[in-house]
């Protein structure tokens, strides 16, 4: 369960930020929600892939922090793209 705590901060993290910026930027909510949380899910992945250590140093509440941190920008980013991409004709 450990291993998978900071997987899932950093999806919390995009699926909070995501639609926040997307809505903001105009983009459509639904594609902010998914394109937040793999977002922050892939970023997770590839900061472990290019051994990124810890941004916050410290141990125990601030690796969660800095899981969310980074999963924020991440499913901002493409939380953003997703939700222009989905974003209705009306």
């Amino acid at each position: 369960m450990e291993n998978l705590l900071p997987l899932i901060t950093s999806a919390v993290g995009g699926g909070v930020l995501g639609p926040i910026i997307a809505k903001v930027l105009k983009g459509n909510v639904t594609g902010g929600v998914l394109g937040g949380v793999l977002g922050g899910v892939a970023t997770h992945f590839g900061l472990n892939a290019a051994d990124v250590g810890p941004l916050l140093q410290g141990g125990g509440a601030m690796s969660i922090i800095d899981s969310l941190l980074k999963g924020g920008v991440g499913g901002g980013v493409l939380g953003t793209v997703a939700g222009m991409l989905m974003k209705s004709k009306a």
